[in-house]
């Protein structure tokens, strides 16, 4: 679980905190800076999955010329905020086996155009005990060579001056390169994997309709990006008899269709297409099935699929889905939350959702806002803003957005009272 994310000059972002909760709705206008926070757990991601910072900030193809990875929106050019050479990520994050989270940081500098992206900073600490740190304050030796950079860890259980130092290149996160050191502590090889894995269990999804309408080859378990794959990942979660009957109960509960089974059809070259098949034996496939049926299938199968992910953000969660039915949307991502473990972030500015949260998601819920003639965005969570409990008991909470109240809330309760 992702407990907090901080971020410093970042994108559109001078400075920004957010709290996670199970379920965390991310709502603002459009251009208010909810994809930049994304993008900031997006980097978070390639530095679990091992990534180089070029390939992280960049593109990573594989064997082939494939594509593996789609680099952060705006390259290095515009990863730092307006102005800046550096941005700085902070993040809390709470493997399923760990009690308290794990403090990670990193800063990464961009001034140099030949080089690439460096790390200039870089830690983690767990229970208040610092595991490994960069260049500490104290430190009298300074970092040496612009391609490495020394990491200082503790000895005899406390942090020390007198610590052991190992240099690592700077052109990738030490967090994933401790692992294949020799010479290093096993326990905190062992702690940085447990970090790097929960990163990497993140999954994104961008959903659109003509990705998920393509047929897929049997046995891709793991729904893509912008929802490939979703006739196989549906095949393998009907494979069992209990599952395939909790997903017809979505489609029962989400459309009006009385569907009883699903088909999966295979082309020529043995792809197969999803059919949903209806009580008069009507069969209605993927082709010619609405949006918003397969944005909700693929939220579906993506939260009870095999996938390894544990936390899933989707963007523009509510697209396609009738307004009655949010409810349900966010139903299923409650008992995705409760019984699986699984931690789920989306973005809308659809007011109607806002409607639909109890109290408990609403306190986690976050405006993403930016001052008029501000540079930066902002944010801030709902359940700290001190009124309102009070104000949504008289008013619709989507009405509150919809008028700006939430916004102005936000801004008058920053700490220098909203002056700039």
């Amino acid at each position: 679980m992702i407990e907090y994310l901080n971020i410093e000059s970042f994108k559109s972002f001078r400075s920004a905190k957010v709290q996670f909760g199970p379920l965390t709705i991310l709502v603002g206008a459009n251009a208010s800076g909810k994809s930049n926070l994304r993008d900031a757990l997006r980097f978070l991601h390639g530095v679990g999955l091992g990534y180089s910072l070029a390939e992280i900030i960049g593109e990573k193809y594989g064997p082939g010329g494939i594509l593996q990875w789609r680099g952060i929106r705006g390259g290095a050019v515009e990863a730092a905020f307006w102005g800046e050479k550096r941005f700085s990520i902070e993040v809390g994050v709470k493997p399923p086996s760990v009690v308290v989270p794990f403090h990670y940081h990193l800063t990464i500098d961009l001034s140099d155009e030949k080089l690439g992206p460096r790390v200039v900073a870089e830690g983690l600490r767990l229970w208040g005990v610092q595991l490994f740190d960069s260049a500490p304050k104290d430190d009298p030796v300074q970092q040496r060579g612009e391609h490495q950079i020394r990491i200082r860890q503790p000895r005899g259980g406390k942090y020390r001056a007198h610590g052991k130092i190992s240099e690592f290149s700077s052109a990738r996160p030490v967090l994933t390169q401790f692992p294949d050191r020799k010479g290093e502590s096993a326990l905190l090889k062992r702690r940085c994997e447990m970090v790097s894995d929960a990163l990497a269990s993140m999954r994104f999804l961008d959903l659109e309709p003509d990705a998920m309408r393509r047929p897929a080859q049997p046995g891709q378990v793991v729904l893509g990006d912008k929802g490939e794959n979703l006739s196989s990942v549906l095949q393998a979660i009907c494979a069992d008899s209990n599952s395939e009957a909790s997903l017809l109960e979505w489609v029962h509960a989400l459309t009006p269709m009385d569907a009883s089974s699903f088909e999966f059809k295979k082309d020529y070259s043995g792809k197969i297409l999803v059919h949903l098949v209806e009580e008069d034996g009507r069969s209605i496939s993927a082709h010619s099935a609405s949006d918003g049926t397969l944005r909700f299938l693929a939220m579906v199968a993506a939260l009870q699929s095999h996938d390894t992910g544990r936390l899933y953000f989707f963007e523009e969660i509510d697209n396609g889905i009738h307004p009655a039915r949010l409810h349900l949307l966010l139903r299923l991502l409650g008992e995705a939350s409760e019984t699986q473990g699984i931690q789920v972030i989306a973005t809308t500015h659809n007011p109607a959702l806002l409607s639909y949260l109890d109290a408990d998601t609403r306190a986690d819920a976050h405006i993403v806002y930016r001052p008029q003639g501000a540079s930066d965005s902002r944010v801030k969570r709902l359940g700290d803003l001190p009124t309102l409990e009070s104000v949504v008991a008289k008013h619709d909470l989507g009405g509150l957005l919809t008028s700006s109240w939430l916004e102005d809330a936000a801004y008058f309760n920053e700490p220098d009272g909203g002056e700039e």
